[in-house]
């Protein structure tokens, strides 16, 4: 290798070492902190909505979760609670207008607000998009 190549090789890590440096600032700076916000899991009771809650209470999110079924909801509640996280468990239909009406205003009202926003819950429909309607 000559002299002109290595001192190239050099250059060229040096400029690569700081393009990453870089890049992790900007990162750095995009993240954005999680503990003391308020997320709302639809869904919330089991499943990813379970698991995506445990990981926001592991961040120090306070967590509003709504399901259907009062039972896995409060099973849900508890085990979050266990992990410390202030969590507030709503039996909620999110096919009804009005329930999630009622939901929204209780989390405003325990939590001040919803930072984030998980909408999970849902069941599996198949079909071609163009003929899927909002009932779907």
């Amino acid at each position: 290798m000559t002299r002109s190549t290595g001192r190239n090789l050099l250059w060229m890590a040096a400029g690569a070492g700081s393009l990453l440096a870089v890049r992790q600032v900007i990162r750095a700076r995009r993240w954005i902190p999680l503990s003391g916000r308020t997320a709302l899991i639809t869904g919330g009771s089991r499943g990813l909505g379970l698991v995506m809650a445990r990981e926001l209470a592991r961040h120090g999110v306070r967590l509003a979760i709504c399901a259907r079924d009062a039972d896995e909801l409060e099973r849900a509640r508890s085990d979050l609670s266990g992990l410390g996280a202030q969590v507030v468990a709503i039996p909620c239909d999110v096919t009804s207008q009005g329930e999630v009406d009622g939901m929204v205003r209780l989390v405003l009202d325990r939590f001040g607000g919803i930072d984030i926003l998980i909408n999970n819950a849902g069941t599996i429909q198949v079909g071609p998009f163009d003929v899927t309607t909002q009932r779907d």
